[in-house]
């Protein structure tokens, strides 16, 4: 057994134990305390995975990097910053799930329906894959800028300054981005916000009610014969122009649209809150959907 193995061992009866001695004292039933256990077993099992990969990445590092010709000291150094690279990449993953939790619970304390917290866990976890692209983006270039002012015979201070611009200028591009998505997540939960509204609005009646916030089908346009037969979600209904505000799917090369269409040119496929899927990017959307919500309620 290798010496992660024999640690990891000895972390996982502690907690183990210390599971065990904590839920025997709250009064817990043998059938919750063995769910518990069974769960951290996973967990850890989960984070030795992890564990193992980031190992073999730093060796591949050494590997690569001796095969470069650089000295055991310099591949040393480079097997450094991997693992830097590796515990700054563990603080961003523990960040995003703690932000996916919180999503999860602000939304069950302000009693949004099942489907908005759905929608709201997908965009987090949007937001958190751009994120952790812009930072992968950001330690590539600081890599790249670092190996060239080198190659350049530059000094250590020059090298460092070079780092620190394209730093810079990958933070600022990552914040402007990050505004973008918050901004557009802002005007999703207005427009759900009163969705939800217009659902519970008497005054409206009970064929728009149906048909909003349901899957339907496009069918009879002239104006825009390549939307029928398409599928999307009617969003909101728009009363000054007695229209659905429709989020159209994309359909291969085609990209998603919102387009004010008539009632009667929408077929509901499923209404809203329903169950079943949808068909192509918006069923796998629903998908990650319910994954992310599983995620963020297991805390």
């Amino acid at each position: 057994m290798s010496l992660l193995a024999r640690e990891g061992e000895k972390e996982l009866q502690a907690a183990l134990q210390k599971v065990q001695a904590d839920m025997e004292s709250q009064g817990c039933s043998r059938e919750e305390i063995g769910s518990q256990l069974a769960s951290v077993r996973e967990s850890h099992a989960a984070y030795m995975r992890q564990q193992r990969q980031m190992l073999q990445e730093r060796e591949e590092v050494y590997k690569e990097a001796i095969a470069e010709g650089l000295t055991p000291e310099a591949a040393k150094a480079r097997v450094q910053a991997c693992a830097q690279w590796q515990q700054q990449m563990q603080r961003l993953q523990a960040k995003h799930q703690a932000a996916m939790q919180k999503t999860h619970h602000e939304a069950e304390a302000a009693g949004v329906s099942p489907a908005e917290i759905k929608r709201r866990l997908e965009a987090q976890r949007r937001l958190q894959q751009a994120e952790a692209e812009a930072w992968q983006q950001k330690m590539r270039a600081r890599q790249q800028a670092a190996s060239e002012a080198a190659e350049k015979g530059q000094s250590a201070a020059e090298v460092e300054k070079a780092v620190k611009a394209v730093t810079r200028a990958q933070d600022a591009a990552w914040a402007e981005r990050e505004a973008a998505l918050l901004a557009a997540e802002g005007v999703a939960r207005r427009e759900a916000a009163e969705a939800a509204r217009q659902l519970a609005d008497a005054s409206l009646s009970p064929e728009i009610r149906r048909i909003l916030l349901a899957r339907v089908r496009i069918g009879g346009l002239s104006a825009r014969p390549d939307l029928n037969g398409r599928e999307g979600v009617a969003k909101m209904w728009v009363v000054e122009k007695s229209r659905f505000a429709v989020l159209v799917d994309g359909q291969g090369a085609k990209a998603a649209e919102q387009l004010l269409l008539k009632a009667a040119n929408l077929t509901v496929l499923q209404p809203a809150g329903g169950g079943g899927g949808g068909s192509g990017a918006a069923a796998e959307e629903e998908a990650a959907a319910e994954e992310a919500a599983a995620e963020a309620a297991e805390e």
